[in-house]
């Protein structure tokens, strides 16, 4: 990570009022950032008005755009200003104003929402210090047809789509509020897996999967892939060491020693026990294709394939967090 010195032309705010922890805020937000310098606030709730806000602002590389939401806010930001660059992209402070905030907790964002604006007004009137930057890969997703290419920070499909599905059904509705809600319906995934038994939240994906150097036809558990390091609380469930941008791991359904081989797996420490023999992937890519799931999560949002899925990345990006 660098700081920043200079301070940017112009500023855009997206602020998504859904959002968790902007919610519980939003009032005390909403006056620190209009009375930010020059700032151009916009309340933003879904992707139509995130596209319309930045058409509307048109931000340069000398520019920065506040995106002050969740993991779902960040992918739609992304997918606006990546889907048809019109030139440089503005830098990128990232606010975790949603409930798990994932991408934003692995890129450094530690402040929560007013402490994250208050240090960038600071900032920007010489009386504090200057974001972190971070230059990071995004993912490329192609293969909804309906909305065109995806841009985000994690991809998932088997099993974890069964896990958000649970979290909507019978967490979310039971009152349960911040990041304990997803951490709970991980903590029930991971009961599941433990039995490797045959299981609802478990069901089988047959897939093939190709990279220009391999190809692996079987029912899978799961898949992931990610240009982040650290997923919901702190897992690492990666050991490729190529050099390249996209951390990929796939898990057979049923994979054999699973009981002794998952907590490896979570930990970033797969290359030491996982075995492709016994059903555990993990390398980093340049691209990967996809071929049999119908459906697909994006940094926490649910989309559906309607022909092959195809993965790549991005070159690296300019994030800020406080």
């Amino acid at each position: 990570m660098s700081e920043i010195r200079a301070t940017p032309a112009r500023i855009g705010i997206l602020l998504n009022p859904g959002s968790g922890r902007v919610r519980r805020q939003l009032p005390a937000l909403r006056r620190i950032a209009a009375a930010l310098p020059e700032a151009l606030l916009q309340e933003v709730s879904g992707p139509r008005e995130i596209e319309q806000a930045l058409r509307l602002w048109q931000a340069g590389p000398q520019d920065l755009l506040v995106v002050l939401g969740g993991d779902g806010t960040l992918q739609a930001t992304l997918t606006a200003l990546l889907r048809e660059p019109a030139g440089g992209l503005p830098g990128l402070l990232v606010v975790p104003g949603g409930t798990t905030n994932m991408s934003a907790a692995d890129l450094g964002a530690r402040r929560k929402p007013e402490a994250a604006l208050r240090a960038l007004d600071a900032w920007l009137q010489g009386a504090g210090p200057a974001p972190r930057r971070v230059e990071r890969a995004v993912l490329r997703v192609d293969g909804e047809t309906d909305l065109g290419p995806q841009f985000g920070m994690f991809f998932g499909a088997g099993a974890i789509l069964g896990g958000v599905r649970y979290f909507h059904r019978h967490i979310r509705p039971s009152g349960v509020r911040g990041a304990l809600g997803p951490a709970l319906a991980f903590g029930r995934m991971l009961l599941s897996l433990l039995g490797n038994r045959p299981h609802p939240l478990l069901p089988a994906m047959p897939a093939r999967l190709s990279t220009p150097g391999a190809d692996w036809q079987d029912d899978w558990l799961l898949v992931l892939a990610s240009t982040l390091d650290r997923l919901l609380v702190g897992c690492r469930p990666y050991w490729g060491a190529e050099p390249a941008p996209v951390h990929f791991t796939a898990v057979a359904h049923r994979p054999r020693r699973l009981l002794r081989v998952l907590p490896a797996l979570l930990c970033g420490r797969g290359a030491a026990i996982a075995r492709e023999h016994d059903g555990y992937l993990s390398r980093n890519l340049d691209t990967l294709q996809l071929s049999g799931p119908e459906d697909f999560l994006l940094d926490g949002e649910l989309f559906q394939a309607r022909e092959p899925i195809r993965l790549s990345s991005t070159p690296p990006l300019r994030f800020l967090t406080f």
